[in-house]
């Protein structure tokens, strides 16, 4: 069926393009014989497919641009990021600029080893430094071997006096230890002297006054002063008034603590 139709077709455009003025134009038809009806060949082919059941090719969708959208969206984040941080950036620029104009000015600079053979002189008489540089090495060498040896004597010195003061120490422990057992002899022994003294008070005091002053005259000058000096003031008094002159006088100097220059001789 569809032959037929297209051989219809082909007929009507030739009969159009033929030369011959039709009634109507050559391109329109009559349906159902109405001239309310008339279409156009197109008009009529489409609705002759449509009849015979084939559908008008369908339009294609335009898809979404999403790769034109992702590469605005990259494009916004790398500026955004740009703004912040600009120093950033700034310096990663400087960098390759740097990088770049230290490319070409060694590029432009690579002719230059022509000129070597002219500093070949200069470069020979370097070599002379090098005892000069060995010297100071060996002299800081040396410093250093004896700023070492110094600070071994030190640290053995250190260690000698930490002996010395623990052996000091010690000693000093010991003395006050036997400092102690002085001081407690001693108040021991001045307590049994003490106690001597109170008894030979109490004897002399109750001796009668020319007895005691006989003894009083040949005894030690400190122990009597020490024995008058605690009896009662009246049986002092009575010893003391029957002692020679020059005794009493002594006895009572060394009461009063007092010491009488001694005599210049002439």
């Amino acid at each position: 069926m569809k032959n037929g139709y297209d051989q219809f077709f082909k007929n009507a455009r030739k009969a159009s393009h033929g030369g011959k003025p039709p009634a109507r134009p050559a391109s329109s038809f009559a349906l159902n014989g109405s001239p309310r009806f008339e279409l156009t060949a197109e008009q009529l082919e489409e609705h002759l497919k449509r009849k015979a059941g084939a559908r008008p090719p369908r339009r294609r969708k335009k898809s979404f641009p999403f790769g034109l959208v992702l590469c605005s969206a990259l494009g916004v984040a790398l500026a955004g990021w740009g703004m912040l941080n600009a120093e950033s950036v700034e310096a990663f620029v400087k960098r390759v600029e740097v990088n770049f104009l230290g490319e070409a000015s060694a590029a432009d600079a690579a002719p230059a080893p022509k000129a070597a053979p002219a500093e070949a002189p200069a470069a020979a008489k370097a070599p002379e430094a090098a005892p000069v540089d060995l010297n100071h090495l060996t002299k800081l060498n040396d410093r250093k071997k004896e700023l070492d040896a110094r600070e071994e004597e030190i640290g053995r010195q250190e260690v000698e006096l930490a002996r010395m003061k623990e052996d000091l120490e010690s000693r000093l422990k010991e003395l006050e230890g036997m400092r102690a057992k002085i001081s407690e002899i001693l108040a021991d022994r001045v307590k049994v002297d003490d106690q001597k003294v109170e008894t030979l008070v109490q004897m002399y005091s109750n001796m009668k006054p020319p007895q005691a002053a006989k003894v009083f005259e040949s005894m030690d000058e400190d122990l009597a002063v020490e024995i008058l000096s605690r009896m009662k003031k009246k049986s002092a008094a009575d010893i003391m008034n029957l002692l020679p002159a020059a005794k009493a006088q002594v006895f009572s100097e060394k009461y009063a603590g007092y010491k009488r220059a001694p005599a210049s001789g002439k």
